[in-house]
Order: C-alpha cells, then structure tokens, then sequence
C-alpha cells in the first residue's frame, strides 16, 4: 500500500511538471557599453596611515596558552569510539 502510494505521489507530481508551460524568452536585450583605454596605473594615493594607541589595558592569565580554544577543540563525542565486534 505503502509503495502504491509513493508510486501515485511520483505520477501526480511529475504529471503537474509536465502539464506546466514554460515561458520561453527568445529575444534578450543587448547593453552596449564603450571601452576606455588606459595606459598606465592612476595616480592615485592609496596609502593608509595607522595610529598605534598606547593605552594599558588588563588581560586575564591563564595556565597555559589558548586554554579556551584547547578545551572547546578537545570534545569527544559517541562516535569517536570505536565499535567492539
């Protein structure tokens, strides 16, 4: 029955793709566009400046280096076991 069903359910649904019409656009605009040409690299100045801040802040102490990111990449989980036969 359960096969029966699926059979039907596949048979409707590709009849109703099949019935569909699609719109079919032949015709497609074309942007015509002018190609400037350059000789070299512009003069541009792209040079970025940086301030280094000198303000002290606190930072938290920790036994050993990346403690936080050790614990959270170290977790096990029920398929990391293996099987026994």
């Amino acid at each position: 029955m359960k096969a029966l069903f699926t059979l039907l359910v596949i048979l409707f649904a590709s009849a109703i793709a099949l019935a569909q019409n699609p719109q079919q656009n032949d015709k497609v605009d074309i942007i015509e566009m002018g190609i400037v040409m350059v000789s070299g690299l512009s003069n541009t100045n792209d040079t970025k400046t940086f301030s280094i801040n000198t303000e002290t802040s606190v930072a938290r102490l920790y036994k050993s280096k990346n403690s936080r990111v050790n614990r959270a990449l170290a977790f096990i989980t029920k398929t990391n076991y293996s099987k026994l036969a």
